[in-house]
């Protein structure tokens, strides 16, 4: 029964409205409204932007100013590293949640209501009078960054057919990577020339804007009716990704082989069956685990979460081989790195575009294949190595992320009914938080096992000072090539999605 039931959402979902309709069709009553209409879907994708770039800015700009927010509060860095802990977990564990409440209640709804608390908790973040205090807001504002995130691709999907999905994401991305680009800058700039505290301020004048022109320009949706909240659900999801979050970010600290970590991961094991048993038999799942039976739902998942693991792993690296390996400032390794964003960001809308002609399936496989490529060619870095031997490397890497990112979403979010988009669009919010803590959590397990190693075989061979810095850059090569196996994997997984029907 629940089979026939998705697949009639399936061919609903196959009959989208034209985009080029010159006339809007009134919401369903029971779900989501159809596809926006002439020029009124490019401003419903300017709201989606901002919110990308806000909750993108977010993320980027925080990590610049830990080091003064320690000193600021005076506590250890075991401590102010929950200043983004804290966000990341409350990101991963409530994703599928949101995504399912805005199945039911209207992502217009949603999204405002992550615009206003995203907004305030960031004027409160600004405000904190300890550390904890900071924290605690921290949480509260990724509440917000995870209602924004989550209904973004859902509202994007929504409002654009087949035909120009893939180019709507594309431009998109360009949000993401300004995000990226301008965060490290400007958190120094306002960190050095004002105070940490206006890496939050500068949320609210942003935050006051977006809610305005959201509330504007997004349609109103009718509630679907006979819903019901899959609170079991929820709560095991929320557990289950609490353990293995916490396990994974926390592993190389604890140990892999402690007891809290293998607790935890046995914890997560066991929450996850039972949640997927529980919405196996729930009349209105939290996440419809029958939508991984769409090849192109679980093949393009499984390819995001593998990139951003790969990817994440060489990306987390960069800054300490620059900083601690060839001595550059904080300043001039964010420099440096920003090649990777800005090429994304020129491609991304290519690529999206491409898609919309010739199908996701071929752009992201080679998307995928060409950040493998140019996770080879950062093995060949070394001490001595230029800022255009990394620049040209780095663009490779931008290049590949360009190109598989928006079809990927895209085969993802056109492949479910309709009124599956926001758990759907939560799921890929999901694997992207997953493979960004998996990547982290590889690139230290590598470089803290190979580490010792390196060091012994150096001794003696390489003058003392530079004993330390020769054995980190030999390590964080192995992670490379760790990377670039992970990577390879993605490959052969964007292809087992298939083409579009």
């Amino acid at each position: 029964m629940g089979d026939d039931h998705l697949r009639a959402e399936q061919a609903e979902t196959r009959t989208e409205t034209p985009a080029e309709s010159t006339a809007p069709s009134a919401p369903p009553s029971d779900g989501p409204p159809g596809i926006v209409p002439g020029r009124h879907k490019w401003l419903v994708l300017s709201t989606v932007s901002v919110g990308t770039f806000m909750a993108t800015l977010d993320s980027s700009i925080v990590n610049i100013s830990l080091p003064t927010i320690q000193q600021h509060f005076g506590v250890s860095l075991s401590t102010v590293e929950w200043v983004v802990v804290a966000y990341l977990l409350t990101l991963g564990t409530l994703l599928l949640s949101v995504g399912r409440l805005g199945d039911m209640v209207g992502y217009k709804r949603v999204y405002l209501g992550g615009f206003a608390l995203f907004t305030l908790a960031s004027v409160l973040c600004g405000a904190s009078q300890s550390i904890w205090m900071l924290i605690g807001f921290r949480v509260l504002q990724a509440v917000g960054g995870t209602m924004l995130q989550a209904m973004g691709p859902a509202i994007t999907t929504r409002t654009f057919g087949s035909q120009e999905r893939g180019r709507a994401l594309g431009l998109n991305a360009i949000s993401v990577s300004l995000g990226l680009t301008i965060g490290p800058t400007l958190g120094g700039v306002l960190t050095e020339f004002a105070s940490w505290r206006w890496i939050f301020y500068i949320n609210l004048p942003v935050g006051i804007f977006a809610i305005l022109w959201a509330w504007r320009v997004l349609e109103p949706e009718g509630r679907r009716a006979r819903q019901m909240f899959d609170i079991p659900g929820a709560a095991l999801s929320f557990g289950a990704l609490l353990a293995l979050l916490l396990a994974l970010i926390e592993g190389q600290r604890w140990g892999w082989g402690s007891a809290q970590v293998i607790g935890l991961l046995l914890a997560a094991a066991v929450l996850g069956t039972a949640f997927i048993v529980v919405e196996l038999h729930h009349r209105q799942p939290m996440l419809d685990v029958r939508l991984f039976r769409i090849r192109s739902f679980w093949a393009g998942n499984l390819s995001l979460l593998i990139v951003f693991s790969g990817l994440f792993t060489a990306t987390f690296l960069m800054p300490f081989f620059l900083q601690q390996g060839q001595g550059l400032s904080p300043f001039a390794a964010g420099l440096l790195l920003t090649p990777v964003p800005l090429t994304t960001l020129v491609v991304a809308p290519i690529s999206g575009a491409l898609s919309d002609r010739i199908g996701p399936r071929l752009p992201a496989t080679l998307g995928a294949a060409v950040m493998t490529l140019g996770l080879y060619t950062l093995t060949q870095l070394h001490v001595g190595s230029s800022a255009s031997d990394l620049i040209w490397r780095l663009v490779v890497l931008g290049v590949g992320q360009g190109l598989f990112f928006s079809p990927n979403s895209s085969a993802i979010l056109g492949a479910v009914p309709r009124p599956r988009l926001g758990t759907a669009s939560a799921t890929v919010a999901q694997m992207r938080i997953f493979g960004q803590v998996l990547g982290i959590a590889v690139a230290g397990a590598v470089v803290a096992s190979r580490l010792p190693v390196h060091l012994a075989e150096l001794t003696g061979q390489v003058p003392p000072a530079a004993l330390q810095r020769d054995a980190l850059i030999l390590a964080i090569r192995d992670a490379f090539i760790v990377a670039i196996a992970i990577s390879a994997i993605a490959v052969v997984t964007s292809l087992l999605r298939g083409d579009p029907e």
